[in-house]
């Protein structure tokens, strides 16, 4: 589903990531976790392909693909169901959209926050918009950077359980990077600790 092959890639002359392989299959789930600065995000953003590796490739062998970035990518000056409408809209009939977007703004706290726009919005509940984009689009492959950002314990939780059902329902692949890692172990997701930069990150088929 993404494979890495001897990727480097270095910024201003210094390397973040050097010689990274791995392999994820179908409904496998893998965590970066660590301390800002180690290059997880720039592996991220490699595997969604908003960046190039300087050597080796990231291939993803699917088309659908969902991501939620450090940016949180939202439309300003469309309403939280309108940005909703626009992030399905590629994948789901007009009647469909409407019924997704409805569902998961519910389940984020957001049923009553249907006209309000980004702006009009808290950090958090920006960050529950977001996310509701990127997993009411039932993609087979799934990119989170700091999925929990922004949010108090209980909607961490709450999120953590969201993510854990889509993966049980969907057999959704996941890649998340993520600092905190304690709301995960209810999961069963793979954690990885990246606590030195340049990432050499090498998994023996899938996981270690």
């Amino acid at each position: 589903m993404l494979e890495f092959s001897h990727v480097s890639k270095a910024f201003h002359g210094k390397t973040v990531l050097r010689d990274v392989n791995f392999t994820l299959q179908k409904a496998e789930m893998l965590c970066l976790a660590g301390p800002s600065g180690m290059g997880k995000s720039t592996l991220l953003e490699i595997a969604a392909g908003i960046l190039r590796p300087d050597s080796g490739f990231c291939r993803r062998h699917t088309l659908n693909m969902a991501c939620l970035l450090q940016d949180t990518p939202l439309l300003p000056w469309r309403s939280a169901l309108q940005n909703m409408d626009f992030f399905l809209s590629a994948r789901f009939s007009e009647k469909k959209r409407r019924q997704k977007a409805l569902l998961w703004l519910e389940n984020m706290g957001l049923g009553a926050s249907l006209a309000q726009k980004p702006a009009e919005m808290s950090g958090g509940m920006k960050r529950r918009l977001a996310l509701a984009c990127a997993l009411a689009a039932e993609p087979d492959l799934l990119l989170l950077d700091e999925p929990f950002a922004f949010l108090d314990a209980v909607w961490q939780h709450r999120i953590a359980d969201f993510i854990a059902e889509i993966h049980r329902t969907q057999k959704t692949t996941l890649l998340m990077v993520s600092h905190g890692v304690d709301v995960l172990r209810s999961m069963d997701i793979r954690i990885l600790d990246i606590t030195s930069s340049p990432v050499i990150l090498s998994l023996d088929g899938t996981f270690l």
